[in-house]
Formats: C-alpha cells, structure tokens, sequence
C-alpha cells in the first residue's frame, strides 16, 4: 500500500479552496487499500517577504520521507518550489497542481511571473510525475512546457443536513466568499438597486455594507447548505477562479449561479441548465443576466454526475498508482 501526503498552503494563509480540496482528497482515500492519504498537516514554516513563505526544512523532510507520494500544492511560494525539489531528491511519485494560473490577478504580477519562468517552470518540469489542472486555461498553459498534464476538475459530496425542508425565497440572492477581497469582487453586487431584492453574503473581511444586506458570519456546513437552499441565485463575481466551490455547492443544491466569465468551472457546464455568464466589470449585463437567471431551475442530477466523487477518486487513483 502507498502512502500519500498533502502539502499546502496553512489554512490562515487566505488558501480556503487549496484547504478545502487536500480535506476532501484525505477523506476520500484515508481508507483506500491500494494507496492510503495520511492526515492533512499544517507543516510549520518562516514567512519571508515576497517569497511568501519557507518551510522549515526539518519537519518538510521528515514527512516526505515517510510518503510514498507527495502531492504538492501551490503556486509563486518558495515553499511550493521546496516541496517539489526535497520530494524528487527523496524519490518520491510527486503529483503537482497550482489551483492558478493568471499572473495579472496577483499582488505582484510582474514579480511572481519572473519568478515563475526563471525557478518555477523548470523545477516542475524536473521534479513532477503528473500536472494536475482543474480547468482547460490551466491544462493549455502547463501544457505548453509539459507533456505531463492531466484534467480533473473537482468533485462534490452531498452532505445530510437535514435542510430538505427549506423554503426557497423567490427575491434572495447569495454571495459566498472574503468580502474584502479584491479579487472575489464582492463590490459588483452593490449595483443591485436597493429594496429590488433581498441581498444575503457570507465572508470574511472587514467591509462596510449596505444597509440593506444582511450578512452571516461563522456559519457551520449545515447553517450554509440551508443558505444555499434558500437563495434563489448565488452570485459567484470573482475577477478569475480557476473553479467555485461555491457554484458547484450552489448548483448541487438546486440554486442557479451567475458567475464572471472568469470563473472556470463553466468549463464543464456546456448543456447544462441552472447557470448565465456575464462580462467581467460590464454593470448593464450582470444586472441583466441577474433578472434573468434568478428561480431559474438547475439540472441537479445533470451536475451531480458531472462533480460526481466517484468518478474523480477513479482518476486520482489511477494517477497516484501509475505516475512512475
């Protein structure tokens, strides 16, 4: 039996999705006869300025040793770049994904490009068994100096939280996300006209808001799910996501989205109904594909099997157990 383990990104280090997806790939193989995940570990580390952060290399090689495969995650951090090298030192199967890819989006682009082209590009190319990308920009781009690259998108699980019941309110629309992110765009939504529907967002971040908007903070999985139930359209506005947890979350849950044209998990949604896409910054269209996506109905069973679990656990495994 293999051994795998995940590094990334600690979780109060703003990686909410990178988090999110290492927690769902140790429960689906924490139990797995051929190659078992080992707990998600927050493995200690320096932060350096515009290195993002180091590991501290005792505790990093520690733990690779004992794994048989290291799946790294991460981007522009020098501790990305460290895993990668100490991983293929140490001889191990190592799986890569960045869950990123646009420069611009970044708080040094130009920066974290050079840094990209001159360290990253190279020790990926050397240290990386397989790519994984999770949408066709990313396949394209890590393709273009890799023959290793692989697509697998994310997958949901219906959760039982006893929130069948839930009136759905024809006039609530969600948001979900940091707030005062820049890069989530909460601040699209405050072109909606006061009092034309009832505006609900959960996040972090220190933001004023509206009078009119209510928001929900420290929700629990099942306080959410109830949220999502309720909506009647989830606003995903982000400048560029390489997937959405969220719309996905939201669309399993019978709730249409509108997201940016900069969220890729539209990638996997062609004849799907229960989604619109607006143009980035254009305020006349998202209000237009607002009054026209909300209550519309989604193809649930459609997007289940689509983000089935199932079927992602297949290629993972096939990828953890055939990389070499």
């Amino acid at each position: 039996m293999k051994r795998i383990i995940y590094i990334r990104r600690n979780p109060d280090m703003n990686a909410d999705g990178t988090v999110a997806y290492c927690n769902a790939l140790y429960e689906m193989f924490r139990e797995d006869d051929d190659c078992r995940a080992e707990k998600v570990e927050n493995y200690p580390v320096w932060n350096v300025p515009l290195m993002k952060y180091i590991y501290k290399p005792s505790a990093l090689k520690k733990a690779i040793a004992q794994a048989d495969i290291v799946h790294v995650n991460g981007y522009t951090a020098f501790g990305t770049l460290q895993a990668l090298v100490y991983a293929r030192r140490m001889h191990k199967t190592v799986v890569y994904i960045a869950h990123w890819h646009p420069f611009k989006y970044l708080s040094h682009p130009v920066l974290s490009e050079v840094f990209f082209h001159i360290l990253f590009k190279p020790v990926i190319k050397a240290c990386a068994d397989r790519i994984v990308a999770i949408n066709n920009d990313d396949f394209r781009f890590f393709s273009s100096f890799s023959n290793k690259v692989i697509i697998i998108h994310h997958w949901f699980v219906p959760e039982n939280t006893g929130n069948h019941s839930v009136q759905r309110s024809k006039d609530m629309i969600l948001f979900v996300g940091r707030l005062n992110d820049p890069i989530k765009n909460f601040k699209m939504l405050n072109n909606i006209a006061p009092d034309r529907y009832e505006v609900h967002c959960v996040g972090r971040g220190d933001v004023v808001l509206r009078p009119d908007f209510v928001r929900h903070q420290n929700v629990s999985r099942e306080e959410l799910a109830s949220l999502y139930k309720q909506a009647s359209l989830v606003v995903v506005s982000s400048r560029y996501e390489a997937f959405s947890y969220v719309a996905m979350e939201a669309m399993s849950n019978g709730t249409p989205v509108l997201m940016s044209d900069n969220v890729r998990i539209a990638d996997f949604l062609d004849g799907v109904s229960g989604y619109a896409v607006y143009q980035q910054d254009n305020v006349e269209d998202f209000l237009q594909k607002v009054d026209s996506t909300i209550g519309i109905s989604v193809d649930v069973d459609k997007v289940l099997d689509i983000f089935s679990a199932e079927s992602a656990k297949k290629e993972y495994k096939k990828l953890y157990l055939y990389s070499k």
